[in-house]
């Protein structure tokens, strides 16, 4: 068996090695601190609802934040369709501002009109108050007011298609705060 003897210049060598990996070592194991986040979530009524018109279609529906419902119109005949749509400020002690923004459009080619008017009722009954008329064909199309407390907006839809057939989807988004 042969052994060989660790000189002293390379056991002076090792043993700084050695010492080396110890201080980054050292120095990699870092200090942490921790901070906490402690939340909570509070789930509430929604402050603005939808509701449906005694003369929505048969097949409207609101499914939480959204209004479904097919207008059924005949092409070359002017249709206005009220007392279907509402929106309502159900907050007892806030306003709330509002956009109203065309998402899909309707294309103009289908449709000679094809328009919703806005309309307010503040006081209850009432009268309803004209505020604006959006143009679905118009993907640029925009919307912005707000809304008091316990207030309504209406939905009023006129149309006057020149298609001949067929299902056209229009989509309006609705932000408030």
């Amino acid at each position: 068996m042969n052994v060989k003897k660790l000189s002293s210049k390379k056991a002076l060598k090792f043993l700084g090695l050695l010492i080396s990996a110890l201080l980054i070592a050292t120095v990699s194991a870092a200090t942490y601190r921790y901070m906490y986040i402690d939340g909570s979530i509070t789930v509430g009524s929604p402050k603005m609802m939808w509701i449906l018109g005694g003369d929505a279609p048969g097949d409207a529906s609101i499914s939480g934040s959204t209004a479904s419902m097919d207008l059924d119109v005949e092409n070359g005949t002017p249709a206005t369709l009220g007392n279907v749509l509402f929106l309502k400020n159900e907050d007892d002690t806030n306003s709330y501002t509002y956009n109203l923004t065309i998402t899909t459009a309707l294309s103009a080619a289908n449709f000679n009109i094809a328009n919703m008017h806005i309309y307010e009722n503040t006081t209850v009954p009432g009268t309803w108050t004209f505020l604006n008329t959006m143009t679905l064909t118009d993907s640029a199309d925009k919307y912005s007011a707000s809304l008091g407390t316990n207030d309504y907006l209406e939905m009023r839809f006129e149309v006057n298609a020149t298609a001949t057939a067929g299902t056209f989807d229009f989509d309006i988004q609705v932000e408030y705060w």
